[in-house]
């Protein structure tokens, strides 16, 4: 199975708060932004599916998407960014240091509180979708950060110790191949082939919290 993902452009926050499924709109840079990622696409990918976050910085390019390659855009919850419980709409400096010190001790094993997920709850998440679809030869996701992660932790082997959820560009375009092996547990290599809009690396504002 081939899977392509496009990650959202830069998202319209102003306050500079922590957002995960909150539905940010695209910011104004969004003309100048998508074009090169779409472009990467058209020559490349031969998706014959395209799935996206319904979240709108995602949807609005997933339009782009859907108009390039002729598909129809097909919203699934299951692309949605990971969810930041109470510290949704909360800048990272203001949240309780005890919750803080919690989440910098396990990057990627912390369930935010709240009712929020881990990124291993999104690691299930996803793993769940792309079984459920896996014989499709060739799909697109258009999603966020934290999901196209999941993939390169929980089915590439990327080590937990790589947070890469924090510094991943804009617009990013990432060509997977996944097998199912014969215990049935997905397998798989990825290539990054458009790099997108960098945006600095939030692992070290992280940890000097």
């Amino acid at each position: 199975m081939i899977l392509w993902t496009l990650r959202h452009t830069k998202p319209y926050n102003p306050n500079d708060v922590c957002y995960g499924q909150t539905d940010f709109d695209v910011s104004p840079s969004f003309a100048e932004e998508f074009p090169p990622a779409i472009q990467v696409l058209k020559e490349k990918c031969k998706a014959t599916e395209l799935y996206t976050s319904p979240l709108k910085r995602c949807y609005k390019l997933a339009e782009k998407a859907s108009e390039a390659l002729n598909l129809p855009a097909v919203k699934q919850d299951a692309l949605k960014e990971i969810h930041y419980g109470a510290w949704e709409n909360v800048k990272l400096s203001d949240v309780p240091k005890d919750q803080m010190n919690a989440w910098k001790a396990d990057l990627r094993g912390f369930r935010f509180p709240g009712g929020g997920e881990s990124f291993h709850d999104v690691d299930k998440r996803i793993g769940a979708f792309i079984k459920s679809i896996y014989g499709q030869k060739e799909v697109l996701f258009v999603s966020h950060a934290g999901v196209i992660a999941a993939i390169e932790h929980s089915i590439c082997g990327l080590p937990d110790s790589q947070f890469v959820e924090a510094e991943f560009p804009y617009a990013m375009v990432t060509r997977f191949e996944i097998d199912l092996d014969e215990n049935g547990k997905l397998k798989g290599s990825f290539e990054t082939l458009y790099g997108g809009k960098q945006q600095p690396s939030l692992v070290d504002y992280i940890m000097s919290l």
